[in-house]
């Protein structure tokens, strides 16, 4: 018998949210060649207007830690504003006055320490965002 059609799902969505524009630029490259909707973001506050903007489209966000202006867990705290239940990670190879079970203790699904390997990073992603309930509108 043959399988039937399945439907298909909608490309996982990543808000990525990091000052270093070469990281920004490396993973967004990679996250879509790997099949995601990727939104990238070089600030907290840019972070914030563009989820607010696409937050029916973003599964998870992937936040650097130590960033100028809004940090990584002050944009965390701003984004559950905008919405309670957003999904997190965090990445970083110097997280500041935070340890990755400060981050972790905050709601992160994830801490992925720069330097990353890219295959074990793109697999977790896959995981953690497929394993989200998109929001409807």
């Amino acid at each position: 018998m043959a399988d039937e059609p399945h439907p298909a799902t909608p490309a996982p969505g990543i808000l990525v949210v990091d000052d270093d524009q070469i990281v920004l630029g490396l993973l967004k490259t990679v996250l879509v060649r790997e099949g995601f909707q990727v939104w990238a973001s070089p600030s907290g506050h840019d972070a914030l207007d563009v989820y607010g903007r696409n937050r029916d489209g973003i599964d998870l966000v992937l936040l650097d830690v130590c960033m100028p202006g809004l940090d990584g867990p002050g944009t965390l705290a701003e984004l559950r504003r905008l919405n309670p239940a957003v999904r997190c990670c965090f990445m970083s190879g110097n997280t500041g006055p935070y340890s990755p079970e400060d981050l972790l203790g905050l709601g992160s699904l994830h801490f992925f320490e720069k330097p990353f390997q890219l295959v074990p990073l793109v697999e977790r992603l896959g995981q953690l965002a497929r394993g989200g309930v998109r929001r409807s509108a």
